[in-house]
Order: structure tokens, then sequence, then C-alpha cells
């Protein structure tokens, strides 16, 4: 698994010699948040599938805040924000919606949604927001933290299960060839 994740990620040394990123060399460039072990990836996709869910803007960002804090892998947190990208926004969302309705055994009409626009003053955007969250309704806003949290926990113990799993069989494959 960890030479699987070595190909994929970044290097860190690369972004290391980063002259423009001189001021949260600091933060950024800590080995363990580069490291590629079971609890580093597994924090860092089950950090990346919790923001990935919730709609707001600069998700990367956020995740990466997240990923610094907790000391997970930020790589992987930050790609796999994009979980929700403009291709699958409105399917996740659907999901999210329909996972609500059913908790709360809400089937009643659809609300029509609410038009955002982001060239208003901070005031504005905010009473927009607000406007915005209730017309989706009960159902989205009860639908979404139980989605992302359950694909957060569910990415962790699956990452660490089959890692394990992993060692496992390669550990008994050795025995196996010394046999």
């Amino acid at each position: 698994m960890k030479k699987h994740f070595k190909k994929l990620l970044p290097d860190f040394e690369r972004f290391a010699q980063d002259k423009g990123l001189s001021r949260i060399r600091n933060y950024l460039f800590n080995p363990l948040l580069w490291h590629v072990n079971r609890r580093s990836i597994a924090k860092g996709a089950a950090i990346g599938l919790l923001i990935a869910f919730v709609p707001l803007p600069m998700q990367m960002l956020l995740a990466a805040i997240f990923a610094i804090v907790f000391r997970a892998n930020l790589p992987i947190a930050i790609a796999l924000t994009w979980i929700t990208n403009p291709v699958t926004f409105l399917p996740i969302n659907y999901v999210i919606f329909k996972v609500g309705e059913f908790v709360l055994n809400d089937h009643s009409a659809y609300h029509v949604v609410q038009a955002f626009e982001f060239d208003k003053s901070w005031r504005d955007i905010a009473s927009q927001l607000l406007n915005w969250l209730h017309s989706v309704g009960k159902p989205y806003l009860f639908g979404l933290p139980i989605v992302a949290i359950s694909a957060s926990i569910l990415s962790y113990g699956l990452i660490q299960i089959v890692w394990r799993l992993s060692i496992y069989f390669r550990l008994k494959k050795r025995k196996k060839s010394q046999a």
C-alpha cells in the first residue's frame, strides 16, 4: 500500500524548494503532513471527504488547514475534496437530500432553491446564505452532516482495514516463500 501511495502523491522535496511558499514553510512542510503511513493516509482521507460534502467555497484550503491541525496526509486531504466537482455536485447533493428526507420521513413537496449571487456586500451574502439554506429545506440540512460524517468514518475505517490486510497478506506470502 505504501509504495502505491508514494507513486500517486507529489514529491515533498520538490515543494520544499518553492520560494513562493516561504511564509508558510514551517506549517506546510512538516514531514508528518507528507508521510505515507496507515494513520496519516486514513486521517487525510477522512478529512478530505468530510470537507468535500460541505458546500462551501475554498474546500481545498479548509482541508489543508484541518490536515495541518490534525497531522494528516496533506495531498490526500486536498485531493479528496475534488470528489464533489461540477460533474458530481448535483448527484451527490441529491443523495444528501434523499438521505435527509429518509431520516426525517419527510416526503413533502420539493422546495424552490433560491439563487445565490456573490457580487454583493458581505451582509447581503450572509443574508442570501440564510435564505438559501432555508430554501433547501430540512432534508438537505439533516442529510448533509449524516452523509459527510458517514463517508469520513467509512473511509478512515476502510483504509485502516485494507492497509492491515495488505500487510497481513504480504507477510503470509513472505512466510510461504521462505518455507
